[in-house]
């Protein structure tokens, strides 16, 4: 069991991040007798489908959502000895490092369900998903770890 449990901001952050899967379960479920036997199941750069699917596959989304935040909430509950940082962790710091990694990992997990969920709602609707959102995303996710990990790597330096 790890000496430091996640703080009340973490777990919000991970409530969040479960309600919203299991909204996009719930979604799927109540919109399956409405899906097509064939439904669009990729799109192109264009916003043009190029892939079919029959219509449990509308469930994929959903499933990948749960596996995915279930890997981070995962790493979140490991201590500093299991998680590789691009530097030698202070253990006198050990828990303010842990803490911002922690709060990271929980936002980047919201961030990833909330982009899973917007697929979702995209493809059971049959609207083109505008490419601009989803590099919105990717970026957004990429400032989240990378302010994470400078944000650790202060704490450990003691300026935070």
């Amino acid at each position: 069991m790890n000496k430091f449990p996640l703080t009340k901001f973490q777990k919000i952050l991970e409530l969040l991040t479960w309600l919203l899967a299991a909204a996009t379960f719930v979604g799927t479920a109540l919109l399956w007798r409405t899906l097509p036997d064939i439904m669009a199941i990729h799109y192109n750069a264009s916003g043009v489908a190029d892939d079919w699917g029959e219509r449990w596959t509308a469930f994929l989304l959903p499933v990948l959502l749960v596996v995915c935040c279930g890997v981070v909430s995962f790493c979140a509950r490991l201590g500093l000895r299991h998680i590789n940082l691009p530097f030698r962790v202070n253990m006198e710091r050990e828990w303010y490092v842990l803490r911002s990694v922690r709060d990271s990992l929980c936002l980047m997990n919201l961030e990833v369900a909330l982009l899973f969920a917007v697929l979702q709602v995209f493809n059971l609707s049959g609207w083109n998903l505008p490419m601009w959102f989803v590099w919105t995303m990717a970026g957004v996710l990429l400032a989240t770890g990378v302010f994470g990990v400078w944000r650790s790597w202060n704490c450990n330096q003691g300026t935070l």
